[in-house]
């Protein structure tokens, strides 16, 4: 009787711990924890240090002076094509057959959606240029990343600081392709996110220089933003 009793105890209580080993596993906070530990342990490397680069593009600062240019360009020949079809734009009368100018509000429509597309183009080069990395450091022991983006006036950089606990990446920057471990067939750029509220993303270049790809990725890849889980 004893025995029979021990041995319900015994296998009570294993069957109790092997249900909440179940629970836990299956609540989904086992690969968060794992990844909080790999992210604690990836930062550790910081901890001593004043400021350390983890991506430089390896480019001068004036890497993208041909941007003003070509948004400027490109605008010039957009107002030049609505000018001119607000000035020469010409109808066919069906009933006989003259051609005369066309009506105001059809030439407006038409100008002004060339105007749009003209500013656009120009608007699309200059923010791409503004949110292309040109370096990225981690500093003070890890706590804060400093990002060096370029102007749009294509000659310089600006600083910017923001909390390393706030940046994320839904890319994966590692790919075991190319030289650096980091090529991607489809696309040569890499887009990380400042925080969960920002819109925009930076972009960074593939073909630049990244310290650690798998650090990185522990670092920064999600896939949610912090604080969606």
């Amino acid at each position: 009787m004893l025995g029979a009793s021990v041995k319900r105890i015994f296998f009570g209580q294993r069957s109790l711990l092997n249900r909440r080993r179940h629970k836990h596993q299956n609540s989904g906070n086992g690969p968060i924890l794992m990844d909080n530990i790999q992210r604690r342990r990836a930062l550790a490397q910081f901890k001593d240090k004043a400021e350390v680069t983890v991506f430089d593009r390896q480019s001068s600062r004036t890497h993208f002076r041909w941007g003003p240019w070509v948004a400027g360009g490109q605008m010039l020949m957009w107002i030049n094509f609505a000018d001119f079809y607000w000035r020469y734009s010409m109808d066919k009368d069906e009933e006989t057959g003259e051609l005369h100018l066309s009506p105001a509000w059809k030439r407006a429509c038409t100008a002004g959606i060339a105007l749009v597309a003209g500013l656009a183009v120009g608007g699309g080069v200059l923010h791409y240029i503004s949110r292309s990395v040109a370096r990225m450091q981690i500093i003070n022991g890890g706590q804060v990343v400093r990002l060096e983006t370029y102007k749009i006036s294509g000659c310089g950089t600006r600083t910017k600081v923001v909390p390393i606990s706030g940046m994320f990446s839904r890319d994966k920057l590692y790919t075991g392709e190319g030289p650096n471990g980091v090529s991607r067939a489809k696309t040569s750029q890499y887009s990380i996110y400042a925080s969960r509220q920002s819109s925009y993303a930076y972009i960074m270049s593939r073909s630049g220089y990244f310290r650690d790809p798998r650090a990185f990725d522990v670092l920064f890849h999600r896939a949610v933003a912090p604080g969606k889980r």
